[in-house]
């Protein structure tokens, strides 16, 4: 599998947040969704390769790519300094997340969601 399809199809799956306020450039409301949305998808590969492996088999190779390319979006978008930073919140709260629904219930989403739209993070 080549990255080019990967990522598009990742950030069809991402959840993104609502557009920002309405008086804001929407090109800086589509930025600022894309990068909220690349974000989610580092703290979620995180989260998968912490705790999903007890209930599921992951693809490494899928996992590990994917989280290396996004980190690398985002530290040409934020730059490194910024891009570590907005990475560490996202662990915190998809930790947080994580501990308020169960770590089973938390992987059953996640395999739910990344199974769909052609992307293979989850092997069974």
């Amino acid at each position: 599998m080549t990255r080019a399809p990967l990522l598009p199809a990742l950030l069809a799956a991402a959840v993104l947040p609502a557009a920002a306020a309405a008086a804001e450039d929407p090109k800086d409301a589509t930025r600022t969704e894309t990068i909220a949305g690349l974000v989610r998808i580092v703290g979620a590969q995180a989260g998968i390769v912490l705790y999903c492996r007890k209930f599921y088999t992951v693809d490494d190779a899928v996992s590990e790519g994917l989280s290396r390319t996004v980190r690398r979006a985002l530290d040409v978008s934020l730059g490194h300094r910024q891009a570590q930073t907005v990475i560490a919140a996202e662990g915190r709260r998809v930790a947080e997340e994580i501990a308020a629904v169960g770590a089973e219930q938390w992987c059953a989403d996640q395999r739910e969601i990344l199974n769909t739209d052609g992307v293979r993070v989850f092997i069974d």
